[in-house]
């Protein structure tokens, strides 16, 4: 055998080593979120929706996963310091410094909630200046929304709470996902059906990605291996499956 052959066989040696060891070093992924019905929750058997999607994208890749509720700011930080892994966001240019997005997953369309006895029409953010709003601390909305400092904004650390303080009239209006807010009109009706409903013209679509933090050793292949999954359970229905298990609309 020539020296440059064995050369090359020892490179390739080398090469398939150093896969290996990549690919064992994320056996194991740890997923957190905040609790966010029907989507994210510590209350639904498997975690709900985006929690099912995401799991079952790794699994796809033999990816062992597991995951966490915690309040939303304490959920970013934790992806942030690389305590855990992984968190389902939208994307803002803020995020975007700290942290890696893969192709999005999924669509949420954001809607102003507000009380059934209220009327509430807008076409820009000025006509929207004399009403009160609650979110969330640390949450992305819609860009032009949360740049608008001069509307009047309070900051909750709980999606529920938000829509809870619109229901008591502490707030015109919140900002959230509507397929939130019908989960919780439909398992909590006592509280929310019939006093709360959606303002004709939406804030956004937001696309949903699954992020982690630039500091992460495996933030490439992290993303390289959920890109994949989620287009493999695309391709083989479990994507389908389960969305229709959630009774959401989307393909």
């Amino acid at each position: 055998m020539t020296t440059l052959k064995k050369l090359m066989y020892r490179l390739t040696g080398l090469f398939i080593l150093i896969s290996q060891s990549l690919y064992a070093d994320i056996s194991h992924i740890k997923i957190t979120a905040n609790e966010w019905p029907p989507y994210t929750s510590a209350h639904i058997t498997e975690g709900g929706l985006v929690i099912e999607l995401i799991r079952a994208a790794f699994a796809e890749e033999d990816i062992q996963t597991s995951f966490q509720i915690v309040p939303w700011a304490r959920a970013m930080a934790s992806v942030e310091a690389t305590q855990a892994d992984v968190i389902a966001a939208w994307y803002s240019d803020t995020r975007n410094k700290k942290f890696m997005y893969s192709k999005s997953f999924f669509v949420n369309r954001m809607v102003f909630v507000k009380r059934v006895d209220e009327s509430v029409q807008w076409q820009t953010l000025d006509d929207l200046r004399d009403y009160s709003f609650v979110l969330m601390r640390g949450a992305v909305n819609e860009a032009e929304f949360d740049a608008a400092d001069w509307l009047k904004k309070s900051w909750v650390t709980e999606e529920e709470t938000a829509v809870t303080m619109v229901v008591k009239g502490r707030a015109d209006m919140t900002v959230r996902d509507q397929g939130m807010v019908e989960y919780l009109m439909q398992t909590k009706p006592e509280t929310f059906a019939g006093k709360i409903d959606f303002v004709e013209k939406e804030l956004s679509n937001s696309p949903l990605y699954l992020i982690v933090s630039r500091q992460h050793p495996e933030k490439e292949l992290i993303l390289q291996h959920f890109n994949s999954g989620i287009n493999k359970i695309r391709q083989n229905g479990i994507y389908q499956s389960l969305l229709a298990k959630y009774g959401s609309g989307q393909h």
